[in-house]
């Protein structure tokens, strides 16, 4: 472990530096197996769960590039643009649904960042505001289905990716309800302004423009809830919908955006995949060198409490959150963690909806937040003045992530409720 943190101390690639560690480990324990290294890296990747991943990403893109996000907020503004607070609302709802397209939060802050806050600039809210909204509801993007770090969390831990999916729904709408209450109470201290209420037809056509790409996560939800189609293959349904989107519905997409969506979805999966294969043979390194049960075993000496457990870890990810990118987080920290979780009782979904909402925080948090940086840049205002101005959201995420410990049945309720395993 030690040799892992000088690694990333001095800037080395994660992926080499987590299999670097796990060959330290297998020296120090086993001794060094090169076959055994090779078919777990290749088994951490020889999977047809993992097939999601890259495909998700395809839909998400085909999405874009059919400019729905401008469809989408319009929609949003439809619907909650004329409540107090208008455009903090449209932020949220338009967040929460472009997370059914996109799974990650950079998508979120980069794309509907940029129409989210010059719509707010354009109607009297303060830059502060609109920054510190559109870089809080951009966490919205990977608890909702589809979410990519969700996926790898199932991938690493041996949950099931179909409850998981499924599990981030009614979380979701619980941060989105808390983030629309703290709106309001800013609405009504400031007297943000609101849209005045439209016409019902003028509603219904602005709806019937941006409503096909929300289907989306409907899609993936019933598709799993049906049991017609695993989490891969809904995922492949939604690519083509995408796809039917995009070429026949708003005709956006020509054979050159095609490739061109495609070439990216295959740069930002290769990344994941590399990192799941080096985990994969780290997370095996370390149950063969008995490092996570030695772990449990001493931990639970010391610690006689599920609750106690829950506060430790929680502060430990919120710090992780802010120096660690969240997938890396999950595919390193998830074979020692995961181990004590479940040993204290705690269920595989409610642990992993906590654990990426944790980190969640940290890509809105100084000094390596990479929301943080997409929004300050998007929104043209300084590092510090956004930093203060989410002092009251960091708060919020913080009141909220308690709740979601508190309540395990918010993560655990649907996937009961469909019989998916846990």
């Amino acid at each position: 472990m030690l040799v892992l943190v000088v690694l990333f101390l001095i800037g080395f690639p994660v992926p080499y530096a987590i299999a670097i560690s796990g060959v330290v480990i297998m020296h120090l324990s086993t001794g060094i197996k090169w076959m055994s290294i090779t078919s777990n890296m290749i088994g951490g990747v020889n999977s047809f769960t993992i097939l999601c991943i890259p495909l998700f990403l395809f839909a998400g893109k085909l999405m874009n590039s059919c400019g729905i996000t401008d469809r989408l907020f319009k929609a949003a503004r439809a619907i909650v643009g004329g409540i107090p607070g208008g455009l903090g609302h449209v932020n949220i709802l338009a967040s929460f649904i472009f997370a059914g397209m996109s799974g990650t939060a950079i998508a979120d802050a980069a794309g509907l960042g940029q129409i989210e806050i010059k719509a707010m600039d354009d109607a009297g809210y303060d830059r502060d505001f609109s920054c510190a909204i559109t870089s809080t509801s951009s966490t919205l993007g990977p608890i909702v289905p589809p979410s990519m770090p969700l996926i790898v969390y199932g991938m690493v831990s041996g949950a099931s990716v179909g409850a998981l999916l499924v599990a981030g729904v009614i979380p979701g709408i619980v941060i989105a309800l808390c983030m629309a209450a703290l709106v309001s109470m800013y609405a009504v201290k400031r007297h943000y302004p609101r849209d005045k209420f439209i016409s019902w037809k003028d509603t219904f056509t602005v709806l019937k423009d941006g409503i096909l790409p929300c289907f989306t996560p409907v899609i993936i939800i019933l598709g799993i809830y049906t049991g017609i189609c695993t989490p891969t293959e809904a995922a492949a349904v939604c690519v083509t919908y995408a796809a039917f989107l995009g070429v026949v519905v708003y005709k956006a997409i020509t054979w050159k955006s095609f490739w061109q969506v495609l070439r990216e979805t295959v740069i930002d999966s290769g990344p994941i995949c590399i990192l799941l294969a080096v985990s994969t043979f780290f997370g095996s390194t370390l149950i063969r060198a008995n490092i996570p049960q030695t772990m449990v075993g001493y931990l639970m000496g010391l610690i006689h409490s599920k609750w106690i457990f829950w506060i430790l870890f929680n502060i430990a990810f919120l710090i992780i959150g802010m120096f660690m990118e969240t997938v890396s987080a999950i595919t390193i920290l998830t074979p020692i963690v995961f181990p004590m979780a479940v040993a204290y009782g705690i269920n595989p979904i409610h642990f992993g909806i906590v654990m990426v909402f944790n980190l969640m925080i940290g890509v809105i948090s100084p000094p390596f937040g990479t929301c943080l940086f997409a929004v300050s840049k998007v929104g043209q205002i300084s590092m510090t003045r956004l930093i203060k101005a989410l002092g009251p959201w960091y708060i919020l995420l913080v009141v909220t992530l308690a709740i979601l410990v508190i309540f395990p049945q918010l993560s655990t309720l649907l996937p009961s409720m469909m019989s998916l395993g846990g």
